[in-house]
């Protein structure tokens, strides 16, 4: 009698880009083994909305995503998601990933899914332009001051970006800012409660991103224009450089590099990274088939699998794993994302990483960010009006316990 094989299923919005996800993953899982199929669906409307009502309902399926921290928490804490420590512990997940990255996942000393992507931000420069500003990629405060500078002197801008096509990716901008000026150490602080979102050293650090508006370094269509056309600014040469992600690179990626973002502020260690991810990885509570998920789960780890991804899509599917893969890493991605990817494991391993509003804010303060910042850097409410609003509403939610944990 031949066994049939565990069906898993999997339900996949359209953002991270199904038709890839399949040949990467799903249709060659399938074919090295006949334990487990994996069954993919497309959800094309409200994806978030429909996985939610599904766990509800009791049904859902075996695999589920969800974009933050904060909802997937709800979703634990309300438990519609497995304790996955039985798991962790027979595939050794939680040595296998970043430190920060178990924490994301993880509430009341339980651990409830992982992380699908690391993401970090970096400065992105044209080699071209700053050949012929006669400098190098600015390393440090003062030199990012003079390079943006000499941009405008010369009719160029500062920095090329963009976000008419995804608003809320302006929360990057803020991100950037507040864990290169206000430091690790505070947000850290901050998201733990032991200190307000109001205090000074966030006030400075606000008002310090404020000024590169007030300044002119995005020019005047920020809001405007796509996140494509301010990358492709940095390319052509019309901007000299941008606060990049490795989730969002430019087509055509030979005349740009990358280089760490500066650190903003004295006693802010040099080569600090961001950590963020972009969804989290958990197993439905009334899953029949637990094993088979977990064994889906585990077979994302694999190197071979996440060189496939940074082959195809570079920034998407690599799993945050505490080894860096570097030689992977470097012969199957462009210089733009591999840099930063290698930069990041290695901060984190170091301890010179901050924390991504996308992936350690709860639901409602991230969406502050994002509905406040347009008003802000447009000198409508101030630095202190902006972070007053967010505390309030950042409080509010920690007393709920939708704040993913920091490590210590």
């Amino acid at each position: 009698m031949t066994l049939q094989p565990a069906r898993v299923t999997w339900w996949l919005g359209r953002g991270p880009g199904p038709g890839t996800f399949l040949d990467l993953f799903v249709d060659p899982f399938n074919a090295k083994q006949d334990a487990v199929r994996l069954d993919l669906r497309v959800l094309e409307v409200a994806p978030q909305e429909q996985i939610v009502r599904a766990l509800e309902a009791g049904n859902g399926p075996d695999i589920v995503m969800v974009p933050r921290a904060g909802d997937f928490l709800s979703l634990a804490r309300r438990g519609y998601l497995l304790d996955l420590a039985a798991y962790a512990d027979r595939y050794g997940w939680r040595a296998r990933l970043l430190a920060p990255a178990s924490a994301l996942a993880s509430a009341d000393e339980r651990m409830f899914g992982i992380p699908r992507s690391s993401e970090t931000m970096f400065l992105l420069s044209n080699s071209r332009a700053f050949r012929a500003l006669g400098m190098r990629p600015p390393r440090s405060l003062p030199e990012l001051e003079a390079a943006a500078g000499l941009a405008l002197a010369d009719g160029l801008l500062p920095f090329g970006a963009g976000s008419a096509d995804y608003p809320q990716t302006c929360e990057f901008l803020w991100t950037l800012v507040v864990n290169h000026h206000a430091g690790p150490a505070a947000v850290r602080r901050a998201l733990r409660g032991d200190v307000s979102w109001t205090s000074t050293v966030f006030v400075d650090a606000v008002d310090y991103l404020r000024s590169w508006f007030d300044r002119g370094w995005f020019g005047d269509r920020y809001f405007e224009e796509t996140i494509s056309q301010g990358l492709a600014r940095v390319v052509e040469g019309a901007a000299v450089m941008a606060p990049a992600m490795t989730g969002m690179l430019p087509e055509d990626c030979s005349q740009v590099y990358a280089t760490p973002f500066p650190s903003l502020r004295q006693g802010v260690a040099e080569a600090t990274f961001v950590f963020g991810t972009a969804s989290l990885l958990g197993i439905n509570a009334a899953s029949a088939q637990t094993d088979g998920a977990a064994r889906v789960l585990d077979a994302l780890f694999a190197p071979e699998v996440r060189r496939r991804f940074t082959a195809r899509v570079p920034g998407d599917w690599n799993l945050p794993l505490a080894t860096a893969d570097a030689e992977g890493l470097r012969a199957m991605s462009p210089a733009a994302f591999a840099e930063p990817a290698i930069g990041l494991t290695e901060a984190v391993h170091e301890g010179r990483y901050g924390f991504a509003t996308w992936s350690f804010f709860p639901p409602e303060a991230e969406a502050w960010v994002i509905e406040q910042f347009r008003p802000l850097v447009e000198g409508r409410i101030t630095a202190r009006e902006h972070l007053t609003g967010l505390q309030s509403v950042f409080a509010r939610e920690r007393q709920r316990s939708l704040v993913a944990r920091v490590p210590d």
